[in-house]
């Protein structure tokens, strides 16, 4: 039995990357939770204000994005339970 050949991102032309994400972007059948782990997709226009907004900071993005959903989330679980659902 062949093993299938992984192809490394550093092999990649830069319009096959460019491809590549484009395609990913488009997907809206991807689970977005699995397991322990958040996985997110956003448009290049979000990515790039929550880089700027991480960089302003001097986070990580990844970083940024996890805190604020952390922040967030705790926020509104408040909300939630002094409304009293």
């Amino acid at each position: 039995m062949k093993k299938k050949k992984k192809i490394k991102l550093e092999d990649l032309t830069t319009d096959e990357i460019e491809d590549i994400t484009t395609r990913a972007e488009n997907k809206k059948n991807v689970p977005l939770v699995s397991s322990n782990q958040v996985n997110m997709r956003f448009d290049k226009a979000l990515l790039n204000k929550a880089k700027e907004l991480a960089r302003v900071q001097g986070l990580p993005y990844t970083t940024f994005l996890a805190t604020l959903l952390k922040e967030d989330i705790e926020r509104l679980w408040k909300v939630y339970h002094m409304v009293g659902y």
